[in-house]
């Protein structure tokens, strides 16, 4: 059996319809194909052109932070005789206790309690939280309190609660107050990690 042959108008009509096929497949596989990573290429050098830019005006910003680093590492060595001292954060807070107390007795407030503790957190400076309870009179608490935030150490005062120790108390006496006070102050101490 011989087949029959093809006249070449159905040959065009064939390779036509092949073509049409083929753009088809084209417009519906590959053009979406190409389409995105075009997009995907164009994020990625937006992307790259902003990168490109912050590390530019990074660069350009370097001897200002140079600058900056270098104030503030005049601030922490001025800083450094504010500052307390001693091996270990517990011997900093006993140096606090010691001038809170020495300038309490100078202005005749009696200490009644006193709990120092340093924060635990490893850091270049560590907190010494000092919570005190004591008596005196309105001008002793008050000259108490001017001298630990005015003195040569950096301290400071957090709270201060005052309430009469004799509220019934005759005119002529002086009016006794109680004083609950939390003071911090600050220590450079060099940490030791346990092993």
């Amino acid at each position: 059996m011989t087949t029959p042959r093809m006249s070449p108008r159905e040959r065009r009509t064939i390779a036509i319809g092949l073509g049409v096929m083929g753009l088809a497949f084209a417009g519906l596989r590959l053009v979406p194909r190409v389409w995105a990573s075009a997009r995907d290429l164009q994020g990625r050098a937006a992307a790259e052109r902003t990168a490109l830019v912050r590390a530019r005006d990074a660069l350009r910003l370097e001897p200002v932070v140079r600058e900056s680093l270098g104030v503030r590492a005049q601030r922490l060595v001025a800083a450094a005789p504010r500052l307390f001292g001693g091996a270990t954060p517990s011997e900093a807070a006993a140096e606090l206790a010691s001038l809170v107390t020495g300038l309490a007795a100078t202005h005749r407030v009696r200490i009644a309690r006193q709990d120092a503790r340093p924060d635990s957190t490893v850091s270049v400076f560590t907190r010494l939280t000092l919570r005190l309870e004591a008596e005196g009179d309105a001008q002793g608490i008050a000259g108490w309190i001017a001298s630990l935030e005015e003195g040569a150490k950096l301290i400071e005062v957090r709270s201060l609660v005052l309430s009469a120790v004799d509220p019934a108390a005759p005119a002529a006496q002086p009016e006794r107050l109680r004083a609950e006070v939390v003071i911090v102050g600050w220590a450079a101490v060099r940490h030791t990690r346990r092993r």
